[in-house]
């Protein structure tokens, strides 16, 4: 049975040939195909590497320099702060140092007054003065502060009036013992 194509007929061996070749084209083309879709694939592999890989590199960056910024920002605070509580300590040991020229004040006008008067007034003194430095909110620390004024106010006051006696010698600061008993408020 022969089916006439009108090309002349081939053999059977040379159709097998021929088919054999066909297949080993296809399969060539087929390789050579699937080549291309490989390297395509691992060019596209690639790229999508090199972007990831500049996204990262650009992330990198923006977070160094958020970092930067937000270490140059957190120095400045740290900073003020410093300076903050240097100043507050500055401002600390003058009240102090005032405190203690108020014993000696305290024991120039009241000569005759037992020491240990003149150093529970001192010590009175610096209790309110730690108090209202320990303040925690501003409301506290302002009551705190005129109580602290109050009783230096009194002691004053007190010495004014043990310097200016005439002849008559006062021998405790009475207004600023009676303060000191009073309950605290």
């Amino acid at each position: 049975m022969r089916i006439d194509s009108g090309t002349p007929s081939l053999t059977w061996s040379e159709r097998l040939l021929q088919f054999v070749r066909q297949l080993r084209g296809e399969g060539c083309l087929w390789r050579r195909e699937r080549e291309e879709a490989r390297l395509a694939l691992h060019r596209r592999q690639a790229e999508v590497d090199l972007e990831l890989e500049a996204e990262r590199r650009k992330r990198q960056l923006a977070l160094e320099q958020e970092l930067e910024r937000m270490r140059r920002q957190f120095q400045l605070e740290l900073t003020l702060l410093e300076r903050k509580q240097q100043q507050e300590l500055q401002d600390y040991e003058r009240y102090l140092a005032a405190v203690d020229q108020l014993r000696t004040q305290l024991r120039q006008a009241f000569v005759h007054a037992p020491e240990v008067i003149v150093l529970t007034i001192h010590h009175h003194a610096k209790q309110l003065l730690d108090r209202m430095w320990e303040a925690e909110d501003l409301h506290q620390r302002l009551q705190r502060e005129q109580e602290f004024v109050k009783f230096l106010t009194t002691v004053y006051e007190d010495t004014l009036q043990a310097a200016s006696a005439d002849g008559e010698e006062s021998l405790l600061p009475r207004r600023a013992l009676r303060l000191m008993l009073q309950p605290p408020s």
